[in-house]
C-alpha cells in the first residue's frame, strides 16, 4: 500500500519530504503535484519540471487544461478550454512538448488528466462549456495518443472522478466518462469530509463519502484503485477518530485500494494531517497498519 502527499508549495524538495516523513511516521512513496496549462507555453514549465525530475519519489501529476483562475466563482467558464478545442488540436504543440519532458523522468509518473470531470467546477466537465461525457472520452484519447508518442515509458494513466457527481443528473454519471480499461492504468476517486465547515456540509465518515464511488469503480474497471485526494476537517467532529477509522476501513472494506494521496494543506479549511496533535498521533498509529498491507 502506497502513501502520497500534496502540499501547495510544489514541488517538495528532499529535505522537506524527509522532515514530513519524520513527523508523520511513514515513508512518502508518491509526491502529488498539480500543473495548470495556463498560457500553454512549455517555457513556463521547464524550471518546475527540472526541479521535479530530481525527486527520488514517484510523481502523481494532475494535469489541468485551464487557466488557473484568480477567483473560484465560475472558474469553469473558460470556453477556450472547451473539450472540442482540445479534440480539434488547438493545444497539440503544448501537449507534445510537455510529453517530451516527461519522457526523461527517471521514475513512474502517474498522469492524472482532467480529474473530477463529473464536477461542474472545472471547464472540462461534461455539463459546462458545451461539453458532454462523450467529448471527455474523445479528449482523453486525443491527449493520451499524443503523450504516448513521446513518453509512453513510465507513464501510468489515472482516470479520476469525484466521489459524487455535481450536478447529480443522469447526463453526468461518472461511469459515462470512463474511456475503458484499454486506455487506463489506474482508476481513482477524490473526496473530502467537510464536516461543519459550510452551511451545506455535514460530518461524514470515509465510508459514507467513498462507498458508492468505490462500488461503481469496481464494477466498471479491473484496474487498481487509488484515492487521488482525501482529507478531513476538524469542524463538527473528531478528526483523529476519523483518520483512524478511515485507515482501518480501507484495509477491511476497500481491498482494491492500493494507494492514497492526502491533501495536506490549509486551503478551504485545515485539511492537514497535523492540524492538531490528536489527529497527527491518530495518523501515525493508523498508517502503520495501512502500510503493512503493501
Amino acid at each position: 500500500m502506497k502513501f502520497g502527499i500534496y502540499r501547495l508549495h510544489e514541488p517538495l524538495d528532499e529535505s522537506e519530504l524527509a522532515s514530513i516523513e519524520d513527523a508523520y511516521g511513514t515513508a512518502i512513496d508518491i509526491v502529488s503535484v498539480f500543473r495548470a496549462w495556463n498560457r500553454c507555453s512549455i517555457k513556463d514549465d521547464l524550471p518546475w519540471l527540472d526541479r521535479l525530475k530530481s525527486s527520488t519519489r514517484d510523481v502523481f501529476l494532475t494535469w489541468e487544461p485551464w487557466m488557473l483562475p484568480e477567483r473560484e466563482e465560475r472558474a469553469c467558464d473558460q470556453p477556450d478550454f472547451a473539450l472540442k478545442n482540445i479534440i480539434a488540436g488547438r493545444y497539440d504543440d503544448y501537449i507534445r512538448s510537455f510529453a517530451g519532458e516527461l519522457s526523461s523522468f527517471p521514475r513512474t509518473v502517474f498522469l492524472r488528466v482532467m480529474h473530477e470531470m463529473n464536477g461542474n467546477w472545472y471547464p472540462w466537465c461534461g455539463t459546462v462549456n458545451g461539453n458532454s461525457p462523450g467529448d471527455f472520452i474523445a479528449a482523453w484519447d486525443h491527449i493520451r495518443n499524443l503523450v504516448n508518442r513521446e513518453a509512453s515509458f513510465r507513464i501510468q494513466w489515472v482516470w479520476s472522478p469525484y466521489a459524487r457527481s455535481y450536478p447529480p443528473t443522469p447526463v453526468n454519471r461518472m461511469e459515462d466518462y470512463f474511456p475503458g480499461d484499454d486506455v487506463v492504468d489506474w482508476v481513482a476517486m477524490d473526496g473530502y469530509n467537510w464536516g461543519g465547515e459550510r452551511e451545506w456540509s455535514e460530518w461524514q465518515s470515509f465510508e459514507e463519502i467513498f462507498s458508492d464511488a468505490y462500488n461503481t469503480l469496481t464494477a466498471l474497471s479491473r484496474c487498481p484503485i487509488m484515492i487521488g485526494e482525501m482529507a478531513s476537517t476538524g469542524a463538527g467532529g473528531n478528526k483523529g477518530l476519523w483518520i483512524n477509522e478511515a485507515l482501518h476501513v480501507i484495509e477491511t472494506k476497500f481491498p482494491r485500494i492500493q494507494a492514497l494521496i492526502w491533501f495536506d494543506v490549509y486551503k478551504e479549511c485545515d485539511w492537514r494531517i497535523a492540524s492538531s496533535l490528536e489527529s497527527l498521533e491518530a495518523f501515525r498509529t493508523g498508517i502503520k497498519l495501512f502500510k503493512r498491507q503493501a
